[in-house]
């Protein structure tokens, strides 16, 4: 009984595994980037494995400044709203998914604040980053968190330019993790309700064996 306790508690606490994936998520596996440091890929580019180009155009960035992870990041570009788009596989349908990314804002021109939409299935936040002071070499990277409830066991993922102007947000190192379930406020009054019945249950089995006597029988009193 004892393990049937600690097994409905375990139970009531852990989450299913994630088989959530994106692929290419920090641009890794992307063309030769020629010496200027980045190249532009217009819309319906499929020179991006994983990745969508919607609208607009973007740059693949690869020495021209410092990315957040690996050798690689993506500007969107303003002037053309660039709109890239990825696949999350696997997502459980009614589950909540966290997306992490990390940002940072093309240091080339104005505005100072660069913003970006990133929009999955009924849900869509805006996110905005800071110019730095140091040009390329101090993108100041930072994390950014996405939250969504999947709608379809494959979800649409998009990265969406706000700003209008020719420089606008970086993204790097974009990747999924499935929120856990929380555990319910009923379940330790639960497991306290079954230790309860399994102590008393334990009680009453040990006063059986103590009032029965093989030689004279049923002990009154």
């Amino acid at each position: 009984m004892r393990r049937f306790v600690f097994a409905a508690i375990l139970a009531s606490s852990v989450s299913p595994a994630s088989s959530a994936r994106i692929v290419n998520g920090s641009f890794e596996q992307a063309p030769p980037v020629p010496s200027t440091g980045r190249v532009t890929l217009a819309a319906g580019s499929p020179t991006l494995p994983g990745w969508m180009i919607t609208s607009g155009d973007i740059d693949l960035v690869s020495t021209y400044w410092t990315a957040s992870s690996g050798r690689r990041s993506i500007d969107l570009n303003g002037t053309q709203r660039g709109t890239i788009a990825t696949t999350v596989y696997g997502t459980i349908v009614g589950r909540s998914y966290d997306v992490r990314f990390d940002m940072a804002a093309n240091p080339e021109g104005p505005p100072s604040a660069k913003v970006l939409r990133v929009s999955a299935g009924l849900d869509s936040a805006t996110f905005s980053s800071n110019r730095g002071r140091g040009g390329q070499s101090a993108m100041n990277w930072a994390t950014m968190l996405f939250t969504f409830t999947s709608t379809a066991v494959d979800q649409l993922l998009t990265f969406r330019a706000v700003n209008g102007t020719a420089s606008g947000a970086a993204i790097d190192n974009v990747r999924v993790s499935l929120q856990p379930v929380p555990l319910p406020a009923t379940a330790p009054l639960a497991a306290l309700g079954l230790a309860t019945l399994a102590l008393l249950r334990r009680r009453k089995t040990a006063i059986a064996v103590l009032s029965y006597s093989p030689t004279f029988g049923q002990i009154s009193g």
